[in-house]
């Protein structure tokens, strides 16, 4: 008998990540494999060599079904807001039940109204989020399965990819030997796992720092509002160290993330030898922090500006939740609190046994999968009920004990 594996695949800058799952007989989401390998042919966040990529695609897909002991299929590829847009959009249908009683098949029926838009031929819709469902002129409804009325409405958005970005991405995916079962925006999977449904309710502010962009969503009255990308992210701070002081990239990097420079004192030298470089030289604090300190307070500040912008407030009422590959630089913390309006709280602790947040976004892919497939469990629109973050942490850590 098949076994149902849920295989989703984030392609960054700096890492490609694969995530293998499957579902049990309990109906629980079980980590089957993972890898993760140095992307190639990619930059600032764009494929620009499909041929290179594919085989960074093939590599990493591989290890992890040698991991898993299954193979993957097809694949659910994380999307990048850099390729994505999100689109009012509204749904209207008459209740056909004789009772006018609402069901599942009216429902199905509004999300499919609210799809049928007018979109230039370079776009192509990849999802659709409800915010709010109408029943004879009363909003607000998340769920309105049996309540009773003539007219059912539908106010969604609709993520609208940018076809090129989806062309390359397949084409990307099938040279490797596999193929695409649909996109998942990351921030609407990130979101729904690391944000708990007390800040999405109330405004929080998601910010995925990875290497070559940062990328940004506004959450509030319990749904994804806005998205947008700063195209600073982590690899700008690593290559302005190795330009300033003279070192390779991956030097640069294990300097970034090893050591905390704000709280070593100024007479304090380190071999840059230990970090990688090919001869000894010292280097201090002072040296290592007129490089890095005006990027990451430029990156800040253009996080911040985009925050205020997409919440219409200097600051977010739940604060900001940080993610991503550059949390694994030790200065960000005191940077992030220092220069963000608010509280500022950095998710590093999603899973015991994953110390890289730069994993986040696949598994965070292969959840929001499993949850849409349990319709059992799921309101109308596709979100469950109970908590998919904590049932999966339990299982991801049966997998690694």
């Amino acid at each position: 008998m098949p076994r149902d594996v849920i295989a989703s695949l984030d392609i960054g800058t700096a890492t490609t990540r694969c995530v293998l799952t499957e579902v049990s007989t309990r109906g629980q989401l079980r980590v089957l494999g993972l890898c993760q390998r140095p992307s190639q042919g990619v930059r600032k966040g764009v494929i620009v060599d499909v041929d290179a990529c594919a085989r960074t695609v093939q590599e990493t897909v591989s290890s992890a079904e040698r991991m898993a002991g299954v193979r993957a299929g097809a694949l659910y590829v994380a999307l990048s807001p850099l390729h994505a847009t999100l689109q009012p959009s509204r749904g209207v249908v008459t209740v056909q039940s004789e009772k006018y009683e609402v069901c599942e098949e009216d429902i199905a029926r509004v999300v499919q109204a609210a799809r049928v838009v007018s979109l230039p031929p370079n776009r192509e819709i990849v999802d659709i989020i409800p915010r709010q469902y109408i029943v004879d002129g009363y909003g607000g409804l998340k769920d309105p399965l049996r309540m009773v009325g003539m007219r059912l409405e539908l106010d969604a958005l609709l993520v609208v990819g940018n076809l090129t970005a989806l062309s390359t991405l397949r084409r990307t995916v099938e040279r490797a030997g596999y193929s695409t079962a649909s996109f998942i925006l990351k921030p609407l999977a990130l979101g729904e796992l690391i944000l708990s449904a007390d800040e999405r309710e109330r405004g929080v502010q998601l910010v995925d720092i990875g290497a070559g962009v940062t990328e940004m969503a506004y959450f509030e009255e319990g749904a994804l509002k806005s998205i947008c990308v700063v195209p600073i992210g982590g690899g700008s701070v690593s290559n302005d160290l190795a330009v300033g002081l003279k070192i390779s990239i991956s030097t640069a990097e294990k300097l970034k993330t090893e050591v905390d420079w704000f709280s070593m004192p100024d007479d304090k030298a380190f071999d840059l030898q230990a970090f990688g470089h090919v001869e000894s030289r010292r280097v201090q604090p002072r040296s290592v922090l007129e490089v890095i300190e005006p990027r990451l307070d430029e990156l800040m500040k253009l996080i911040r500006q985009q925050g205020e912008s997409m919440s219409g407030r200097e600051a977010p009422p739940a604060g900001t939740v940080l993610t991503g590959g550059m949390l694994k630089t030790k200065a960000l913390a005191r940077l992030a609190e220092r220069s963000q309006s608010g509280v500022v709280r950095m998710k590093l602790e999603a899973y015991d046994f994953v110390d890289d947040p730069g994993l986040h976004t696949a598994l965070a892919v292969a959840a929001y999968v499993f949850s849409q497939e349990r319709p059992a469990q799921a309101t109308p629109s596709g979100r469950i009920k109970t908590s998919v973050w904590a049932r999966v942490k339990g299982v991801l850590q049966d997998f690694w004990e």
